[in-house]
C-alpha cells in the first residue's frame, strides 16, 4: 500500500509529464486507500487534481470534486488551491465564451462608435462562473507573487473581452467589474506575442492590465452617460502612460472631447476633435465634429464633414445616425427630396437589421407628408444615394472653419440667457443656450423641491431662462432665474 505522500507525488509527477488522463486514472484507482478528509485536507493533492481535471477538459467534474471533498473557496483557502481553482475558472470561461480568441482583435477593441444608441446596455444575469471569478479576485490578489497575479490577469482580461464582444455589451457590468480592483493593484508590464499578418509572423505588444482597465472603464462611463467621471478618468489615463497601445491615447482624448461636449463645453470639444481627426481620420469622429458644427449653426462646414464621413471607410449599416444628420442638414438647405431619402435610408437599414426606429426619425419623416419607402427598395435607394455621395469625392477636402462665439465664455458669468433643455442626465440638465456654448444645470443647484423630480419637470425641448453661474475648463455651469 502506497503512503499518502507517494499518492500525492505520483499525481504531481504525471501532471508534470502532461499525462493528465493517466493522473485521473491513478487517482481513481488509489483513492479508496485514503479518507475523504485526508484527500480534501491536502492542498497539494487538491491542486494537482484540479490541474489534471482542467487540462483534460473535465471542468464540471472539477467543480464536483470540490463539492465532494468539501473544499470551500474563502480567505482561508491555501494559495496552491486558489491558483489551481483560478486556472480552472479561466479554462472554463474561455471554453464557453472565447472559443475563437484572437489577439489581433485587440487592435479593434475600442475603435467603434461610442454614441449612446437606443437599446444599448441591456442588462443580463451574471453567469455562475463570473460570480465565482468576482469572488476569487480579492482572495488571489492578496498573494504578492507573479504566479497568483498571472491567474488574476488572464481572468480579468478574458471577462472584459468577452463582454465587449457581445452585440449589446452590458456596460454597467463592465463598470462594476472594473471597480472590483483599483489601478494601483494592476501591473504595467506588457506581453509580446507573435501574430500572423499578411502571411508573415510578426511581434505584437499587448496593452498592460492597467492600460486596459482605464480603457474599459472610461468607455463604460461614456456609454452610461457618466460624463464627468469619464472626463476625470480619461484625463488621468492620458497622464499615466508614456506609451499607448491600440491607439488608446486617441480614444482617451476623444472621450475627453465628447465628455466636454456633453458637459456643455462645445467650443473646447470642437478644438480637441479637430486635433484627433488630424491623427485618426475615422468616420465617426468626422460625424461627431459635424454635429458640433451644426449645433453652432455652421451648417456648411457640418455638411461637408458629414459627406466626408459617409464616403469614409466603414459599413453603411453602422452609419444610420450619420444618415439622419445628413437628412437634417439637407432639410435646412431646402433640399427636401434628398433629405427625405436620407431619413428613409436610415429607417430602412434599421428595419432590415431589426433595430428599433427612434421617435425622432419617425417624426422627421412625417413632416414630408409622403408615404414611407418600402423595404424592398432598400438596395435601389442605397445605389441612388451612393451616386450622390460619390459626386462630392472630386471636391478638395477642406478644413472646416470654427465659428467662434462673439462673447468670450468668461464674459458670460452673471448673464441671463434663454435656454432650451437638450437632455437630462442623472446629475443634471443640459441646455442649448442662445449666444453661448451649451451649459449644465447641476441638480445640486436646483431648489430642494425639484431635486427628486427634475427629470419630469424639465422635458427635452422645454424653454426657460437661466443664469451663467460660472465658467470652468469643463464648461458653463448654470442656475435657474426662477421656476414655478
Amino acid at each position: 500500500m502506497a503512503s499518502f505522500y507517494d499518492f500525492s507525488q505520483a499525481i504531481s509527477k504525471l501532471n508534470k509529464e502532461k499525462k493528465f488522463n493517466d493522473a485521473l486514472v491513478y487517482f481513481k484507482s488509489n483513492k479508496a486507500q485514503f479518507t475523504d478528509t485526508q484527500i480534501g485536507g491536502n492542498e497539494y493533492v487538491v491542486g494537482a487534481m484540479l490541474t489534471a481535471l482542467r487540462h483534460s477538459n473535465n471542468f464540471d467534474n472539477a467543480f464536483k470534486f470540490l463539492v465532494h471533498y468539501k473544499i470551500t473557496i474563502s480567505d482561508t483557502t491555501k494559495e496552491i488551491i486558489l491558483n489551481a481553482y483560478g486556472w480552472l475558472l479561466y479554462s472554463k470561461f474561455k471554453a464557453e465564451y472565447l472559443q475563437q480568441d484572437n489577439h489581433v482583435n485587440e487592435l479593434e477593441m475600442f475603435e467603434d462608435d461610442e454614441i449612446l444608441a437606443e437599446g444599448d446596455n441591456f442588462h443580463f444575469n451574471k453567469s455562475e462562473i463570473v460570480e465565482r471569478i468576482e469572488k476569487l479576485f480579492p482572495l488571489i490578489l492578496k498573494f504578492n507573487n507573479d504566479f497568483a497575479y498571472s491567474v488574476f490577469s488572464n481572468l480579468f482580461t478574458s471577462v472584459l473581452k468577452a463582454e465587449k464582444k457581445k452585440p449589446n455589451a452590458n456596460w454597467q457590468f463592465v463598470l462594476d467589474f472594473c471597480d472590483l480592483v483599483t489601478p494601483e493593484q494592476l501591473k504595467t508590464d506588457c506581453r509580446t506575442i507573435e501574430v500572423m499578418r499578411k502571411g508573415v509572423m510578426k511581434p505584437m505588444e499587448l496593452a498592460s492590465d492597467k492600460e486596459n482597465w482605464f480603457a474599459y472603464k472610461s468607455k463604460a462611463l461614456m456609454k452610461l452617460g457618466k460624463f464627468q467621471d469619464c472626463y476625470d478618468l480619461s484625463k488621468i489615463a492620458i497622464e499615466s502612460f508614456e506609451v499607448f497601445h491600440y491607439s488608446n491615447d486617441v480614444w482617451f482624448a476623444r472621450r475627453i472631447a465628447l465628455s466636454k461636449k456633453n458637459l456643455g463645453n462645445s467650443e473646447d470639444a470642437i478644438k480637441e476633435l479637430q486635433q484627433i481627426l488630424r491623427r485618426k481620420k475615422e468616420w465617426f469622429i468626422q460625424k461627431e465634429l459635424a454635429e458640433l458644427y451644426k449645433e453652432g449653426s455652421n451648417n456648411d462646414s457640418a455638411f461637408k464633414l458629414a459627406i466626408e464621413a459617409i464616403n469614409n471607410f466603414g459599413d453603411l449599416e453602422y452609419k444610420v445616425d450619420l444618415l439622419y444628420l445628413i437628412g437634417e442638414l439637407l432639410k435646412a438647405k431646402g433640399q427636401d427630396d434628398l433629405s427625405f431619402k436620407h431619413f428613409s435610408l436610415s429607417r430602412l437599414i434599421r428595419i432590415s437589421e431589426e433595430w428599433n426606429t427612434p421617435s425622432k426619425l419617425s417624426s422627421a419623416l412625417s413632416q414630408f407628408g409622403k408615404e414611407n419607402i418600402p423595404v424592398d427598395k432598400l438596395k435601389e435607394l442605397k445605389s441612388e444615394l451612393k451616386k450622390y455621395w460619390d459626386s462630392f469625392k472630386h471636391l478638395p477636402i477642406t478644413k472646416p472653419k470654427v465659428v467662434l462665439e462673439k462673447q468670450k465664455p468668461n464674459d458670460l458669468v452673471g448673464k441671463t440667457l434663454n435656454g432650451t433643455v437638450k437632455n437630462v442626465a442623472e446629475f443634471g440638465i443640459f441646455f442649448l443656450l442662445e449666444g453661448a456654448p451649451n451649459g449644465l444645470l447641476h441638480k445640486n443647484s436646483l431648489p430642494t423641491n425639484l431635486k427628486d423630480s427634475f427629470k419630469d419637470q424639465f422635458p427635452q425641448g422645454k424653454k426657460l431662462q437661466v443664469i451663467v453661474e460660472k465658467v470652468t475648463d469643463k464648461g458653463i455651469q448654470l442656475k435657474l432665474v426662477d421656476y414655478v
